[in-house]
């Protein structure tokens, strides 16, 4: 990979291989096997709960770039690499040229020392203040729902609604999930004091954004810090 003024140039053969995967993963067939594979419902509720309407909005790799906040050249590379289009070795070597990969282990580990709320997908992880909640995060599988959108609506500055968990979500399921979750005897209490009613039936985490810090399981099972 080059660089021109700092900014990273995808070599020749980068750029031919960013073309060539873009049109792999274009057409309908690929968004379709995209959606029924690899986003979860909630994902699917995230992008409007219907394929034919997101795919004509978005394309196959915008409605991952949509669902990831990452670069439509990034997008292009992780689709090709989850629809079976890239061994691992060229997914790593594709965003290596783009400029793409970033120590996010490093960010992790920066985060948890300066008692940011964490989250990391996959294994399923909380920190606060520095400290693991020890919650088995596996049995408690709506509450890490839960708890996952009430940390990314709260990094975008926005609050958790019933919506938030699909058209048919009982209109009470914000405020029984934050019951049940903190009132577990594991959870925060000075954490529990910032999840706040802004509206009815809504809950948000009322932190700086920039303390709010969520990392994805990325293909490969790489971490990736998401960003609204």
């Amino acid at each position: 990979m080059a660089q021109e003024n700092g900014i990273p140039v995808p070599s020749p053969r980068a750029i031919e291989e960013l073309k060539v995967n873009a049109l792999r993963i274009q057409p309908a067939m690929c968004a379709a096997r995209l959606w029924e594979r690899s986003l979860s419902q909630q994902e699917r509720e995230r992008l409007g709960g219907d394929l034919e309407a997101a795919y004509r909005r978005l394309g196959t790799a915008g409605m991952w770039a949509t669902l990831h906040s990452v670069t439509r050249h990034r997008a292009v590379v992780e689709v090709a690499q989850e629809l079976g289009f890239l061994r691992t070795k060229d997914y790593e070597w594709l965003l290596h040229e783009i400029g793409e990969i970033l120590d996010a282990e490093e960010a992790l580990s920066d985060a948890i020392t300066s008692g940011d709320f964490v989250l990391v997908e996959r294994p399923r992880e909380a920190y606060w203040d520095g400290e693991t909640i020890e919650i088995d995060w596996n049995q408690h599988n709506t509450l890490w729902e839960f708890l996952w959108e009430l940390g990314r609506d709260g990094k975008a500055g926005q609050p958790v609604d019933r919506f938030t968990f699909g058209e048919s979500a009982h209109r009470d399921v914000v405020t029984k999930r934050k019951y049940r979750l903190t009132n577990m005897s594991e959870f925060p209490v000075d954490l529990r004091d910032l999840i706040r009613v802004v509206g009815r039936g809504t809950q948000q985490l009322e932190l700086a954004p920039e303390r709010i810090r969520i990392f994805e399981a990325s293909v490969g099972d790489t971490l990736r810090e998401w960003r609204p």
